[in-house]
């Protein structure tokens, strides 16, 4: 009696066959990352970033009344603000004649301070004047005249609770 002996091969993946599950693993990754920064570039591009500085235009006689004044004439490139946190500080920023800057500050502050030219901050600042609550008012000020040109000022003006 003869006996044959039967071997078992293993079975063996043919040559060339690719395993796709592999591949489309590895290739899902990087698709996930581009996917999720594309929509993080597209909520960035539609959110609005004015909403969390708290900052936002109010009109200029508002701003103006604030600290017991009233808006000056004759300005160019007046716009003003309010930033509205523990209190109100409110900010215009125009340009005036320079000639006429201490005018407008006596006449709207008769009762003083002045423009002065000492103890200003900032090195372009020539004149500022800081006053604080008058009597039925909440509001100190701090106004900051620096030269914009020969004959024009830019004039920062701050109404603020202290």
């Amino acid at each position: 009696m003869t006996q044959t002996a039967t071997e078992t091969v293993p079975e063996q993946d043919a040559p060339g066959r690719t395993r796709w599950g592999v591949f489309l693993a590895i290739l899902a990754v990087p698709t996930l990352v581009v996917a999720a920064l594309l929509a993080l570039l597209i909520a960035w591009l539609f959110t609005d970033d004015s909403v969390d500085t708290g900052v936002r235009k109010v009109s200029c006689a508002e701003a103006f009344a604030y600290g017991g004044a009233k808006a000056p004439t004759g300005v160019r490139d007046l716009a003003c603000t309010l930033e509205a946190g523990q209190g109100f500080r409110y900010e215009a920023r125009f340009l005036m004649r320079s000639a006429e800057v201490s005018a407008w500050v006596a006449a709207n502050y008769p009762d003083g301070p002045a423009l002065h030219n000492v103890q200003c901050e900032g090195t372009d600042v020539y004149a500022c004047m800081s006053r604080g609550p008058a009597a039925g008012r909440s509001g100190s000020v701090q106004i900051e005249a620096a030269q914009d040109s020969s004959k024009w000022s830019e004039v920062r003006y701050k109404a603020f609770t202290p």
